[in-house]
């Protein structure tokens, strides 16, 4: 079989492995604080959904210039029944 160039793995120095080290636990941080931040403002998110799909079927919205579209209520997708429907982050 012939060696290519992609499956040789060149080797990572110490300070190289320190680094990531230490950037992978600094985003795991971060990605912790915005999914806290995001289930905490589930309710109002939920809220905003509700907002946005009320306008859509009574009101509309511009299509083109003043042409306005509303949305008939079955041709408005379900939303998913699933824990993770409305993650952000993945």
């Amino acid at each position: 079989m012939k060696k290519r160039v992609q499956d040789e793995k060149p080797k990572r120095s110490k300070e190289a492995s320190e680094w990531l080290d230490q950037e992978i636990a600094e985003q795991e941080v971060r990605y912790g604080e915005i999914v806290a931040e995001m289930e905490g403002i589930q309710e109002e998110r939920n809220g905003w959904y509700a907002r946005f799909l009320d306008i859509i079927q009574n009101k509309g919205f511009n299509m083109n210039g003043d042409t306005r579209v509303q949305i008939k209520k079955e041709d408005i997708p379900k939303r998913p029944d699933r824990p993770d429907a409305d993650k952000v982050i993945w």
